[in-house]
């Protein structure tokens, strides 16, 4: 039997020091990397997609609170929750997170999602269905017009009738005429109705993508924001999650419909909103709240510093100082985290919420304002204000006579500025906008024109002379006011003239005479105050004298 071949040192290969060490080495090695991938693979969570509705939404002025709602099954250990498909404008600051279940909240983070694009709306949608469908109608439409003109060559094809040597009966060729000249008016008439149809439905099929670009060209979101959400469960259960943020890319806005009867009667006020939002994400059938905040907007009060003054020469460094003192400091600010807690009370459902600095519209019927940047119009509330009327005309620039509704205790009504349609006597007057940024008890808005009052400014012949005296001439002018009122009822207007005032010494003004009118010496105004009965009419007269330089051109009307 032949031995085995050994080394040089006399012993197998095997059995050599240096053999074993390798072998241990080895097997150490790979333990260690099994080691370090069971570790591993222990150390990654499960991300956990969590499902999430949007139950209600705040709107501010400039920027809205979202609130979601979402339930789901928490794993053992430790895991990630992932809700998906969030407004890309979500402020990361501003993420509230609360829910309930047998687990503990370890970390809440924001990142976006560029790889996944929001989804399309409902309009967007439908469009999509209904441009499908048009697009099927036309395909059919076209369908059948390759028919009828393949049936047209076919017969133009075959008008040879009868052979070279034999001829052809004449009452067969009338026959053959006949039907020749049925069929390719039936094509050609058949042809004309669908070249009419295809093409209508071609226009519709391209409004509809316009409508589709117009839609697409609001939703500028390429990307989806993701909060993640680390937990550590103890066993795995059910839960119930709650989300809340802020996103920029929505407001309203108020506006008002008034409308008045009559003169006397109280001022019908319909209260608006006009809601806007392309956050990504549509709100469908949700609890709308309209707020009065701007949860965005700078909140750091602002602080008044020391007003350096320096020689000429320096001022450039006074302003630089001025200017650093008056600028928030690096140190003034800090990152935020993401604040995780919960919802707090349910605000009571009631029209209108009192705020310590703010006051909310709690909008109890569901509403669905998608993300397409389109306005969509909220009822707030209806009021009936009690109001008085007077008429206003200045007629040296307008002979109308203009409808003013006086309100008083209007700031128990919350009302804003913003637009007003108006309506007087069931018809439509056009646009006005009610301003109440005004420190005033009475709230003025104009109605409009009235007809039914009618004013005329005319002016006197009489004292239009000119009298030279010396180096300077005086000249004399008087006006006429008539005002009639055709209305069947008593009325209140006011009258605002003006007579000229002096700017120098060598122009000299003197108001001879403005019965019944209050003169304001400091502008040249004249105020009459009206009482009018039905088809009565007033008289109004002023008259102004003006001394001047006979070289000195003036324009005195």
């Amino acid at each position: 039997m032949r031995s085995m071949k050994t080394s040089r040192l006399g012993h197998r290969p095997w059995e050599s020091p240096f053999f074993r060490y390798s072998i241990r080495l080895r097997i150490f090695s790979i333990t260690a990397s099994l080691t370090m991938l069971v570790v591993w693979a222990g150390a990654q969570t499960l991300e956990q997609p969590v499902s999430s509705k949007i139950e209600r939404a705040t709107v501010f002025r400039q920027g809205a609170e979202v609130h979601r709602s979402g339930k789901g099954a928490v794993p053992a250990g430790r895991s990630i929750l992932q809700f998906s498909g969030l407004a890309a404008s979500l402020n990361p600051q501003s993420i509230q997170f609360n829910a309930t279940g047998d687990f503990t909240i370890l970390s809440v983070t924001h990142q976006l999602n560029y790889l996944e694009a929001p989804k399309s709306g409902q309009d967007i949608e439908a469009l999509e269905k209904q441009k499908e469908q048009f697009g099927r109608k036309l395909q059919q439409e076209q369908a059948m017009l390759q028919v009828f003109q393949e049936e047209e060559g076919l017969l133009l094809a075959n008008k040879q009738i009868g052979g070279q040597q034999n001829g052809v009966p004449i009452e067969a060729l009338k026959a053959t005429a006949e039907y020749f000249r049925s069929r390719l008016r039936e094509i050609k008439l058949e042809k004309l109705e669908i070249g009419l149809r295809a093409q209508s439905l071609q226009d519709t099929i391209n409004r509809l993508q316009q409508q589709l670009q117009q839609l697409h060209a609001n939703r500028k979101t390429k990307a989806v924001s993701e909060v993640l959400v680390a937990v550590d469960a103890p066993r795995s259960g059910a839960a119930t999650f709650h989300l809340s943020y802020l996103c920029q890319q929505a407001q309203w806005a108020p506006f008002y419909d008034l409308r008045v009867e009559n003169v006397g009667q109280p001022v019908q006020l319909d209260y608006k909103a006009k809601v806007i939002q392309q956050s990504g994400e549509d709100w469908d059938n949700i609890q709308l709240t309209l707020s009065t905040g701007s949860p965005m907007s700078q909140s750091i009060q602002p602080v008044i510093s020391p007003w350096w003054l320096a020689p000429y020469p320096n001022i450039a460094r006074a302003d630089m100082m001025k200017e650093k003192s008056a600028r928030p400091q690096a140190e003034d600010y800090e990152l935020q985290e993401v604040v995780v807690s919960g919802y707090g009370v349910q605000p009571p459902s009631v029209t209108v919420a009192d705020r310590a600095t703010t006051f909310q519209f709690q909008i109890e019927a569901p509403y669905d304002i998608p993300s397409d940047g389109q306005e969509y119009v909220v009822q707030i509330g209806k009021e009936s204000l009690p109001a008085s009327y007077e008429y206003y005309c200045a007629p040296k620039l307008n002979s109308s006579a203009f409808l003013t509704a006086l309100l008083t205790d209007w700031e128990q009504y919350r009302l804003l500025s913003g637009e007003a349609n108006l309506f007087f006597e069931g018809t439509y007057l056009g646009k006005s906008q009610l301003n109440v940024n005004s420190t005033a008890d009475t709230l003025r808005f104009s109605l409009g024109p009235d007809e039914g009052v009618v004013v005329q400014r005319t002016r006197k012949e009489l004292f239009t002379d000119k009298q030279l005296i010396g180096g300077k001439q005086t000249k004399t002018i008087g006006w006429s006011i008539e005002v009639r009122n055709t209305k069947r009822q008593p009325i209140s207007i006011v009258i605002e003239d003006q007579y000229p005032l002096s700017t120098t010494d060598e122009i000299e003004v003197a108001l001879d005479s403005a019965k019944g009118a209050t003169v304001d010496k400091n502008t040249g105004k004249l105020q009459w105050e009206l009482q009018l009965k039905a088809g009565q009419t007033e008289k109004l007269n002023f008259q102004y004298s003006v001394k001047y330089p006979k070289k000195m051109k003036l324009g005195l009307e």
